[in-house]
């Protein structure tokens, strides 16, 4: 575990590494697959807590909710879950969940890519804030079961093959893919539009706290606004205008909830040169001006 502060003003969040929950550590520190209920947990375990590696939970049995970056959301069963690093998530009553718990580090995942940007067209993975879960019906589940099998029993051998387990996590990662898209929209010509929407989705995770503007990435990537509207839509089910906002909403209230910033202080950081403006706009999308919203949130979570 990396416990810390990420900066002066920051509360103490804890980071946990796979070793941190892996029973199989001495074997492989940088991916495990294992049963949900037989994960270890560190002693002392700290409610909310980061990940510096990326999850999949499959739910099996049970139910539970779950907060990720102070989204509530109710697990349930036949349901892949999926967080990446850096997000802060707690479960109450998780006791009762049963499933697949895969847990990998980007550099696992990438052993069988030269291209290091691999990870980055699973989309899934990184709008996890937005939509972080994928129904399975029984067509996937077919299709889905026999690919972990073969992961839990490459994984099981002493002479266990990381690149074979890579390639296995590719095709488990591409079926996942496939599903993300169908239920996020029913295009069928959405493939085309994947590649510009992967890559607006790279420059708004660099650029969002201080480019707001549609024409910024339009020019960016030598489209025009309008178009890139039109892609995105296509692809995420909502306008680049929205998407920007709602990751700049995201990082607002992850500073809120994680930080002793002062609100005005976030504002300057995300690129609002108005600080009534700023309030204003978040209250718009949350009900809750920033100092409700950070005084709800720490009462509830008990920060």
């Amino acid at each position: 575990m990396n416990p810390g502060l990420e900066n002066g003003q920051q509360f103490m969040i804890p980071v946990y590494d796979i070793k941190d929950f892996s029973p199989f550590y001495a074997k492989e520190n940088q991916f495990v697959i294992v049963p949900f209920e037989q994960l270890n947990r560190p002693v002392p375990f700290v409610w909310p807590h980061k990940h510096s590696f990326y999850e999949l939970l499959w739910i099996r049995k049970g139910s539970t909710r779950h907060f990720v970056d102070n989204q509530e959301l109710e697990l349930a069963r036949d349901t892949i879950y999926f967080m990446s690093p850096g997000q802060t998530h707690h479960f109450e009553q998780y006791e009762s969940v049963q499933g697949d718990s895969i847990m990998f580090s980007e550099e696992f995942f990438i052993l069988n890519f030269t291209n290091k940007e691999a990870i980055r067209k699973l989309s899934f993975l990184h709008n996890s804030y937005r939509n972080p879960g994928i129904r399975l019906d029984e067509e996937s589940k077919e299709t889905l079961e026999p690919v972990l099998k073969l992961i839990y029993k490459e994984f099981a051998r002493k002479d266990f093959s990381k690149m074979a387990i890579s390639s296995l996590l590719y095709v488990f990662f591409e079926e996942l893919q496939r599903k993300y898209f169908d239920q996020q929209t029913n295009n069928t010509a959405i493939g085309a539009h994947v590649m510009i929407f992967d890559k607006f989705r790279t420059l708004v995770e660099v650029h969002f706290r201080t480019e707001h503007q549609l024409s910024f990435y339009g020019s960016s990537l030598y489209i025009t606004p309008h178009y890139l509207n039109e892609v995105v839509k296509k692809a995420a089910g909502k306008t680049a205008s929205e998407f920007i906002r709602e990751r700049i909403i995201l990082e607002a209230k992850r500073m809120l909830v994680q930080s002793h910033i002062p609100v005005g202080q976030i504002a300057d950081e995300l690129g609002f040169q108005d600080f009534s403006y700023f309030s204003r706009h978040f209250k718009k999308h949350n009900a809750l001006s920033p100092e409700q919203y950070r005084k709800v949130m720490l009462e509830k979570h008990h920060l």
